[in-house]
């Protein structure tokens, strides 16, 4: 009976007691991610080619100016080939002004005899009407009248035929014309790739910055695409956060983050997240 007094009293011994001031405010919920300071801006170079590294010019930590050579690959048969491309377009270039010429010689002669035969044509009505008129007075006959006819008519129809052949000529060869331009444009395009293709393999830095890697390995082999230099600007730098999936809902673009680095303080906000 005793115990239940004592639990039940309504003083309690103000030394027991802790007093603090309440302010007006917001209330902030926080979480605690852990973090990687990265460059803000970093370029991986791949190796565009399956080849193997001859030299190493620059060792990682060295500050290259865009334009400076990195390393050199084995470009013997990538440079054979680029320049066994260069041949054939020259070939193909000759090829093409041969076929315009070619074409434009074969229409020229078509047109050429059309306009002999439309001439002889002309002769040929003249001689028609003369014997019809020979013929109308009774100087002439009717056999002669029928041959000029004859004669006539038969070189009208080849001069029809002539004009329908020249016009299939054209359409003809201005058809394969268009075929082998664009067959030409086709490869000048891929020649325009590989010399692009042959030029990236002279490893060289896209832009100024530090190299924060590099393959020295001379000797080994690298593939197509695969990571043989970083390109880094250590002039400014981001930070790349993980966060237990419990906040995801909570985390987005914009919102306010607190960086602790080495004991000191700074703030930012989130750029994105994955």
């Amino acid at each position: 009976m005793l115990g239940a007094v004592g639990f039940s009293q309504k003083s309690v011994d103000g030394k027991h007691l802790e007093f603090y001031r309440i302010d007006r405010g917001l209330i902030e919920i926080s979480a605690l991610a852990n973090g990687t300071v990265v460059p803000i801006f970093e370029q991986v170079i791949n190796s565009p080619i399956n080849s193997r590294i001859l030299e190493v010019y620059c060792q990682q930590g060295s500050l290259l100016e865009e334009g400076t050579p990195i390393l050199k690959l084995d470009l013997q048969s990538t440079e054979s080939e680029y320049r066994k491309l260069l041949d054939e377009e020259k070939m193909r270039g000759y090829q093409l002004e041969q076929l315009r010429a070619n074409n434009e010689t074969a229409l020229g002669d078509m047109a050429m005899k059309m306009e002999v035969d439309r001439m002889n044509l002309q002769r040929l009505e003249v001689e028609y009407r003369n014997e019809r008129y020979l013929d109308s007075i009774g100087s002439g006959t009717t056999d002669k009248v029928r041959q000029a006819e004859f004669a006539y008519k038969t070189g009208l129809l080849e001069l029809e035929q002539q004009q329908k052949q020249y016009e299939n000529a054209v359409k003809s060869k201005g058809a394969d014309l268009k075929i082998k331009e664009l067959e030409y444009d086709i490869f000048r395009r891929n020649l325009a790739l590989m010399k692009r293709t042959f030029e990236d393999a002279q490893v060289k830095a896209p832009a100024k910055g530090i190299l924060t890697f590099v393959n020295s390995q001379i000797g080994g082999q690298v593939t197509a695409g695969s990571h043989i230099a970083t390109i880094s600007d250590l002039s400014s730098f981001m930070v790349q956060g993980e966060i237990t999936d419990i906040y995801a809902n909570r985390v987005k673009p914009g919102g306010r983050v607190k960086i602790e680095i080495n004991g000191s303080a700074m703030e930012g906000y989130i750029n994105s997240v994955n």
